[in-house]
This record gives structure tokens, C-alpha cells and sequence, in this order.
């Protein structure tokens, strides 16, 4: 099972091969869910490749979010490049990428991205037809789900094990896109969901934001028991020592020496188990922050507290209140204990580090001078190689040779021999092939290690040293050139797609409904065409709930409904917004789909980007009006069926609880794009969607009859201004 690490800059790929990555993951800049990361640029990706390949690393570059079509084409300059010079794999979210990569770039591994919300065999299965070697599992995974998708495909499957979670399916979060343009599917997401809210009874609270995930030593083998191809670290934003101690604990447990994980001194807002079982405890409703890890609480009408950690001079600490405010913090630069200063204190002394500041409740410690001077000296030292083999021909009369060898991740041979003088002499002194092992296996700063030897010796010829060690750098040298030139790989003519669209269309008027009242409102009004509300996940465990993910449905809500649609030969259904379709690359893959007849676009496009979607093979959908989706949670947060948030910034939801315990999280106003029609009708659109919610009978009456004045409250959204 391969270590999948994170490496947000040069630095931290290092530390993450140096840890025992067996592969590592970088974005580049301008591209990518971590588009705000520092990244790397395009000479230290190529010069990444090669540090990593020297020493037998996959590398996998992520451009895991949904692009526009002038992105698609832009990005094949970028990526021509990094191929050719030997990348192993590209990690993605946008379907339409993904068959864009896969017709320019044959030979390049694929990976969906958990970004993808692959939750169940079904999907896997279809993606692997439709051209992925590897899927990222949901983070919402169970380990009796994972269990059951991996018995049920043969598809690559990776599994994230540590790091932050978001509330949301990833893939399934619009909040930060619909409320101020940074859209989570691009890269840019501001993480409105770590802000405090206040719900409609007046609790205050981060209700949405989630401890981070720390899969453990029992969790880790159960996943490697059950075949399990990659597990994941997240961490391209943290900091090197954290990539560096998280990785080299998880490779500590592959094999087979385990230690407890030092990871949560390091980053800290908290930590569980995920979804990896049934009874998690997800929530941190009291910080959202890296808070650092508890040291101890004010001991009451003193300066002092008792600590639950060793606490030297140097660490970094701070202050919180009794709601769990921070305060402030320092570094430690007085430590008294008993009344004497001293330099470490150990677990349950007493402590004063001078004048607490007013109202502290607790102390945390969130930065550990011994740990982060340890790893960053681990970093420093630590050396990573890939093992070769050799063999030695050493005989009178004949020329000395000298072979090594490796295999590469294609599981290709790389070999050189070299070959030294004729051996014409006896040696006067006795020369043991443990000599000769010890001098060839002094590889000294190059990025090999010896594996196996073969000595050939007739056992008393002389052999100089001198040329051996001679032979042995040019083998190393010339080894190392062949090694990271057998990745290279040839570049293919460009394919161009060209799109074509209908004219003059006239669209139709189709509902989204709720339930029964709404339904008969619509058809009151004239609406002929309805669609009722779907699951935006189709989870494992819910496959068998028939009556509930719907395979017949003509209304498919995630990718698995799609492939059932297929597989039963259901005509006229349609796609919904959320399967993020962006450009028209994405449009081209669904109209593949003989089942599909419509494909509905992403309400995160604006108005310029829409005129530039067409299509001559399927019929293409767009919302118009409805309360838009802000968020699919899986943990059931809440027991209400519905509930009211209020952030910070006047930002304002709408929660549902559905039937199957999901929640799902709606912007506080609908988005009204009718006063708009006339505008929408040139984009020469097959249908026109209402999405009706909140709404009563006579308000769904009332939008309805809009259609013929165009006028209303206009609210667009991301249809002015995009997303970033």
C-alpha cells in the first residue's frame, strides 16, 4: 500500500520522500484545488520529477477543480511539457479534463480526485471504463462502504487517512462560490464553513466546522488487509515538519514498527476519526482554527497551572477564555517551577510563566520547540535512495567489468556496464570479496543504495581499488541518466475539438418540486415537465434503498444514477447542476451518455461563459430560479428538520434534514434570473428550470406567472460576475 504525500512547495517534497512517500502530489501554479497555495513552477515540477524518480517515486500533479474551455487549452502548453519530461500521473475533478487528457496524453495515468464524490462501486466501475486507473474515494466513506467498493472493483483505490475535512462533500460545496465568487471547485475556496454562526435560537457556535481526520495504526491495517491501493495525506498548505512526521508515521505502521503519531503537536483544531466509523464524533463546535493541542487550565486566583505536556523555554503558547477565545499567545521566555526558573517542566507540574492575561480559562500549546528543532534536523539528514543491483567480473587475462541495475516504476530494466583494464597480475596480497563488496557498496552522496551484489573473482587476480571506485562513479553517474531519461515520454499531436450548437431554439419551461403541493401548483400553471428533488450522493450503503436513490428517475443527481440510467436503457433523463458541468468538454462527455437527453450547467458560470456552452448532440438545461444548494452534508449535525444559520457577514442558510439523515444547506434567498429571460433565450438553450424548495403553492404560482412579465427580484448570483 503506497503513502500518497503532499508536496505544497519544493521543500516539502523533499520531506515527504525523505518521511517514505511512495508518491507525491504537487499543484502548479495557477491550476488546482489549491490554487492559492504557494505551488511550484514549471522548473521545480521538472526538477521534482527527477529527485523523485531518482529514487523510485511516483509523482502525481493536481488539477483537481472544473475549468473553463480557454483553461483546457491553455493548460495543455503546460502540461506537454511535464509530460515529456516524465510525469507519472495527473490527479483530476473536471470529467471534461479528463477525456481531454486522456485523448492528448495516452500514456498518463489518471486519478479522480475525491473533489469527483466517487461514494460507491457503481461509479468506480464507470470511471474506470470512461479512462481512470485510480479513484480518491469520498472522505464520507465508512471502512464497511470502502469494504464493499473494494470487493465490488478492481479500479486503483485511494483512501484519505489525515488532514483537514470539509462539512461538504467535496465537489458538492458552493457557499464561498454563490456568496463571494471564490469557488471551492476552482481551487480558491475562502472556508466560510470555519466562521462562527449563530442559529435561529440564538446559540453561537463554529456549527460547521469539523476536527480534522487521524486515522490510527488499527484503522491503517485494516484498510492494507482489505487491499486498499493508497492512502493519503492532506497538507500541501502545512507546514514542512508536519508532511515530514505525518508521512514518516504512516510508513512507520507500514512497516510494521508503529509509534504513537506526534502529527497533533504539530497542527491542531482538533482530531477524530472521520467517517471511518458509524459512530464518529466529527464536530469541534468551539475553535475552527490550528488551536494547538490542551497544556492546562488556570489554576483559579493564581498565575499558575498544572500541565498536562512537557513545556520548555521556547514553545509557543496561548491564551483562551472560558468560550474558547483566544486571547493571545507567546513564546515561553520564563518558566517557574516551585519557584525557581527553569528551563523544561515536565507533565503535571505546576506553572507560572508570569502574569496571566485576564479572563484565561486554559492554556494550549501550539508550538513545540523540541519537536519542530527534531524534525527539521531529521529533514536535513535523512536521505532517501532506490536500491540496485551489481555484479563484478573480475578475472586474470580478461577485462574488469562492472554492471549495475535497476528497475524503474514501469517495471522497465535500466542497466550499465562498465568495463576497466585488462587484470594481468596475481595480487601478492589476499583481496576477500568482502572487501570488494564493502568498497563497491560506498555509494556515498548518490541517490542509490546497494541491494544485491554478484561477484565474479577468481580469487587471486589483482584488483586496483583505485579503478574499481573509478568504475563504480561512472556506473553510478551514467545509471542515474538512464534512470530519470527512461520516464521521458514522446508528445503527441494535439487533437482539437471543435463544438457546435443549435440555432434558434425555443426552450421549454421545466420544475424542480419538493413535494405534492408544489407539483400541482406547477402543472396548474402549465408546467408539463417536472422533476423531483434527488439525492446529490448516491452512498454505498444506500444503493439498496431503491424507493430512495432511484434508478429510474428522470432526474439523475450524481454519477451513479447516470450509470444506472445507462445500464437500463432509461431515455429522457437529465443531469442536474450539481455534477459540475463547466465547459464544453464536460458537456461533449455527457452527451456520450445514450440515456441522457438533457444536461443542466453549472449555476457558477456567468452569463459569457454560458453563450459559449453548445452542443449539437444532447440538449442543454439551466437553472433560473431557485434557492441554490450552498452545501450536501453527510453527518447529521442536526436533529431538527430544519434550522436557520446566520454568519458573520450577514450570510444567511437555510437547513434541511432529508430522509436520509443528510443535510442540506440553502442560500437564505433564491436566485431569480427571470428579469433576465430575454437575454438567456439567445443562448439558444433547450430548457429553462424552476427549482422549487421553500416555496408554498401560491408563491410557486406566482414565480410561474413571472415568466410572461420578466419581472421579479433579480438575484443572480454567479450569473453577473462568475466565479474565481
Amino acid at each position: 500500500m503506497n503513502i500518497v504525500a503532499p508536496a505544497g512547495n519544493y521543500e516539502k517534497l523533499e520531506a515527504a520522500i525523505k518521511a517514505g512517500a511512495n508518491e507525491v502530489y504537487f499543484g502548479l501554479k495557477g491550476f488546482g484545488a489549491r490554487r492559492n497555495n504557494e505551488n511550484l513552477s514549471i522548473k521545480e515540477i521538472l526538477d521534482g520529477i527527477d529527485y523523485a524518480h531518482s529514487r523510485g517515486i511516483r509523482t502525481l500533479i493536481a488539477l483537481n477543480t472544473v475549468m473553463k474551455d480557454v483553461e483546457i487549452d491553455a493548460a495543455y502548453k503546460y502540461i506537454s511539457k511535464i509530460y515529456e519530461h516524465g510525469l507519472d500521473a495527473v490527479i483530476v475533478q473536471d470529467l471534461g479534463f479528463m477525456s481531454f487528457l486522456k485523448e492528448n496524453f495516452p500514456k498518463l495515468a489518471l486519478h479522480g480526485s475525491t473533489q469527483m464524490t466517487v461514494a460507491n462501486h457503481v461509479e468506480a466501475n464507470k470511471l474506470k471504463e470512461l479512462g481512470l486507473s485510480r479513484v480518491v474515494l469520498a472522505r464520507e466513506m465508512s471502512f464497511e462502504e470502502i469494504k464493499s467498493i473494494r470487493e465490488k472493483t478492481d479500479i486503483e483505490l485511494e483512501i484519505f487517512v489525515s488532514g483537514s475535512l470539509c462539512i461538504s462533500y467535496s465537489g458538492n460545496c458552493y457557499i464561498s462560490s454563490f456568496i463571494g465568487g471564490r469557488s471551492g471547485n476552482r481551487g480558491l475556496c475562502a472556508y466560510s464553513c470555519r466562521k462562527k454562526f449563530e442559529d435561529e435560537e440564538g446559540n453561537k457556535a463554529y456549527f460547521l466546522s469539523p476536527n480534522d481526520q487521524l486515522l490510527q495504526t488499527e484503522e491503517i491495517n485494516k484498510l492494507k488487509d482489505i487491499g486498499i491501493n493508497a492512502i493519503k495525506v492532506e497538507g500541501r498548505k502545512k507546514s514542512s515538519e508536519y508532511v515530514y512526521e505525518t508521512v514518516s508515521y504512516y510508513d512507520n505502521i507500514l512497516k510494521g514498527k508503529p509509534r504513537p503519531t506526534e502529527s497533533y503537536k504539530l497542527f491542531n483544531r482538533g482530531y477524530s476519526k472521520g467517517y471511518f466509523y458509524l459512530d464518529n464524533k466529527l464536530m469541534n463546535f468551539k475553535y475552527s482554527s490550528n488551536f494547538g493541542y490542551f497544556l492546562g487550565a488556570r489554576i483559579e486566583n493564581s498565575n499558575n497551572f498544572r500541565i498536562d505536556d512537557e513545556l520548555i523555554l521556547g514553545d509557543g503558547i496561548q491564551f483562551v477564555d472560558s468560550d474558547f477565545e483566544k486571547i493571545s499567545g507567546e513564546y515561553v521566555n520564563k518558566l517557574i517551577v516551585n519557584g525557581k526558573k527553569v528551563q523544561k517542566a515536565d507533565k503535571d507540574d505546576i506553572v507560572s510563566v508570569g502574569k496571566l492575561p485576564d479572563k484565561t480559562k486554559y492554556i494550549y500549546k501550539n508550538y513545540s520547540k523540541e519537536i519542530n528543532d527534531r524534525i527539521i534536523h531529521n529533514i536535513k539528514v535523512s536521505k532517501r535512495f532506490a536500491s540496485i543491483d551489481g555484479e563484478l567480473f573480475a578475472e586474470k587475462g580478461q577485462e574488469i567489468m562492472l554492471k549495475f541495475s535497476i528497475y524503474n516504476l514501469k517495471d522497465e530494466k535500466i542497466e550499465v556496464l562498465k568495463k576497466g583494464n585488462v587484470i594481468e597480475q596475481d595480487a601478492k596480497k589476499e583481496i576477500t570479496k568482502e572487501q570488494i563488496a564493502e568498497k563497491l557498496g560506498e555509494l556515498g552522496d548518490t541517490t542509490f543504495e546497494l541491494n544485491s551484489l554478484k561477484i565474479n573473482y577468481d580469487g587471486k587476480s589483482f584488483i586496483p581499488f583505485s579503478e574499481l571506485k573509478s568504475l563504480k562513479r561512472e556506473c553510478v553517474s551514467e545509471l542515474q541518466e538512464k534512470l530519470v531519461n527512461s520516464y521521458r515520454k514522446k508528445l503527441e499531436e494535439k487533437k482539437v475539438k471543435t463544438f457546435k450548437g443549435k440555432c434558434n431554439t425555443e426552450p421549454i419551461f421545466s420544475a424542480l418540486v419538493s413535494n405534492e403541493e408544489q407539483e400541482k401548483a406547477c402543472r396548474e400553471a402549465g408546467i408539463e415537465k417536472i422533476y423531483h428533488k434527488q439525492y446529490d450522493v448516491a452512498k454505498e450503503k444506500n444503493l439498496h434503498k431503491t424507493d430512495k436513490i432511484k434508478t429510474d428517475s428522470n432526474l439523475a443527481s450524481n454519477l451513479y444514477q447516470v450509470a444506472m440510467g445507462e445500464k437500463n436503457n432509461i431515455n429522457g433523463q437529465s443531469s442536474d447542476w450539481n455534477l459540475n458541468v463547466f465547459n464544453n468538454y464536460t458537456l461533449d462527455l455527457f452527451s456520450q451518455f445514450p440515456n441522457l437527453e438533457t444536461v443542466f450547467l453549472s449555476p457558477e458560470l456567468n452569463y459569457k461563459q454560458l453563450k459559449m456552452i453548445k452542443s449539437d448532440k444532447v440538449k442543454i438545461g439551466m437553472i433560473i430560479y431557485g434557492y441554490l444548494k450552498g452545501m450536501y452534508i453527510e453527518h447529521k449535525i442536526f436533529d431538527k428538520e430544519y434550522k436557520e444559520l446566520q454568519g458573520e457577514f450577514y450570510d444567511k442558510y437555510k437547513i434541511l434534514k432529508n430522509d436520509l439523515d443528510n443535510i442540506e444547506l440553502y442560500l437564505d434567498k433564491p436566485m431569480n434570473l427571470i428579469p433576465k429571460l430575454d437575454q438567456i433565450k439567445e443562448f439558444n438553450f433547450d430548457e429553462l428550470r424552476l427549482d422549487f424548495t421553500f416555496e408554498t403553492a401560491e408563491e410557486v404560482k406566482k414565480i410561474i406567472k413571472s415568466l410572461q412579465t420578466k419581472k421579479g427580484n433579480y438575484n443572480p448570483y454567479s450569473f453577473e460576475r462568475g466565479v474565481f
